[in-house]
């Protein structure tokens, strides 16, 4: 009797402790699955053996102790460095500096879209060695974003870069990183200049351009209107030239036209009312002798 207690008491705890060990190990085995998210892939490095060879699209990939599954978007990603702690990268400023040609420093607010190919995953993985993607975005593309942002700030003075060139610079920017990120496997969609972080001397740099451009048209309109008032001068000069010039001339018609008709008058004033006796008509020659002159003399 104490015999057969015994094998129950055994067979009981087998039923008991299988079952446990079965739950155990298949929740280690279960905890040992990863997933890929969509939009991702993943490559599984070994510590002993190295990085295999097979790029794991979205799935579940069991991953034993000694290996470390990485996972690369290959959907595009936002990577902001801004200086808004909760927009940034990490829990604190994160802006990227940029020198521009008046050797100002301002901060500016960054994003850069990018992606990793499925093609260039092993590229990516040997570029920039075991880590995470997103130590990736925040140290490696974020220096990459630096070291360009402030080659092309050299060829802008900070105005520029606050004003109609930002979207330019962005752009040369742009072309920068695809060409250095790109041969390391990450793949730059757009890079764009976003809001700037005011310092005191760059606002006391905005101020002063402000004050020297109101400045400038201020002079420029008193210019102008130098020049109007000018050449309003020199027309009404030329304008009174020929308005006297005009009055000399009507003077001077007026005043012949006044001696003819006031020698008129004196030969009116002089006529006797008497006709002469010889009348000559147009084209007749009259010839008078001695005796003729003197009756005319006498009738006198």
């Amino acid at each position: 009797m104490i015999e057969m207690g015994s094998s129950e008491r055994k067979l009981k705890l087998g039923c008991i402790v299988i079952p446990l060990g079965i739950l155990i190990a298949f929740s280690i085995i279960w905890s040992r699955f990863q997933w890929i998210p969509a939009g991702y892939v993943g490559v599984i490095y070994n510590a002993s053996g190295g990085l295999q060879d097979k790029v794991y699209t979205p799935r579940r990939v069991f991953v034993n102790w000694f290996q470390t599954l990485y996972v690369y978007p290959t959907r595009l990603q936002a990577a902001i460095y801004s200086s808004t702690p909760q927009w940034g990268e990490v829990s604190a400023s994160d802006g990227i500096q940029i020198t521009t040609s008046d050797q100002a420093t301002t901060t500016f607010d960054v994003a850069v879209y990018y992606r990793i190919r499925k093609e260039n995953v092993f590229t990516a993985f040997k570029s920039f060695g075991a880590i995470p993607i997103e130590d990736v975005q925040s140290q490696h593309i974020r220096r990459a974003v630096r070291e360009a942002a402030n080659a092309v700030g050299t060829q802008y003075d900070v105005f520029q870069l606050l004003g109609d060139k930002r979207q330019e610079a962005s752009e040369r920017i742009n072309e920068r990183l695809v060409a250095n990120l790109g041969r390391k496997g990450v793949t730059i969609e757009r890079t764009m200049l976003m809001t700037a972080t005011s310092q005191a001397d760059i606002t006391q740099k905005i101020t002063t351009r402000v004050n020297s451009l109101t400045q400038l048209t201020i002079s420029r309109l008193l210019s102008q209107i130098a020049e109007v008032s000018r050449q309003s001068g020199v027309v009404r000069a030329q304008s009174d030239v020929k308005a006297r010039t005009l009055t000399a001339s009507q003077t001077k018609d007026k005043s012949l036209q006044l001696m003819e008709l006031e020698l008129q008058e004196e030969a009116i004033d002089a006529w006797n009312g008497k006709l002469p006796r010889i009348q000559s008509k147009p084209g007749q020659t009259i010839v008078l002798g001695a005796d003729a002159l003197s009756s005319l003399q006498g009738g006198k």
